[in-house]
């Protein structure tokens, strides 16, 4: 879902050397870059309901790509004895508990299926 996703919205909406390596390499535009252009088209009044679905998937995707970046961080963070309690001051969480269970909730986001930008 998430790659038609991308090639739906590449097809739509590339422009300039965008287009240009869509149509010759088959090169999607970047997510973040695809979700703006469905936001301003949808603030003209040209976007479609698909195109619409097809960002909030890249969303989710991006989403994800984060918390498992996230998620990364926290390995490395506790790998180099970085304590709880330093980590939930950085993310503004009340306290370690709270910072181990966002670290758990990361995990578990991290163990989900994920597409990656080829």
């Amino acid at each position: 879902m998430v790659s038609a996703s991308r090639r739906h919205l590449t097809e739509r909406y590339a422009s300039g050397v965008d287009l240009l390596l869509w149509e010759t390499e088959k090169r999607i535009i970047p997510d973040l870059d695809a979700i703006k252009s469905v936001t301003d088209a949808a603030a003209s009044g040209r976007a479609e309901g698909l195109d619409m679905g097809a960002a909030l998937v890249l969303v989710q995707a991006a989403r994800l790509g984060l918390d498992r970046l996230e998620a990364e961080l926290f390995e490395a963070a506790r790998a180099m004895g970085m304590p709880l309690e330093a980590i939930a001051a950085v993310l503004e969480l009340p306290d370690d508990a709270a910072a181990e269970e966002r670290q758990r909730w990361l995990e578990e986001r991290r163990a989900l299926p994920y597409e990656q930008r080829s």
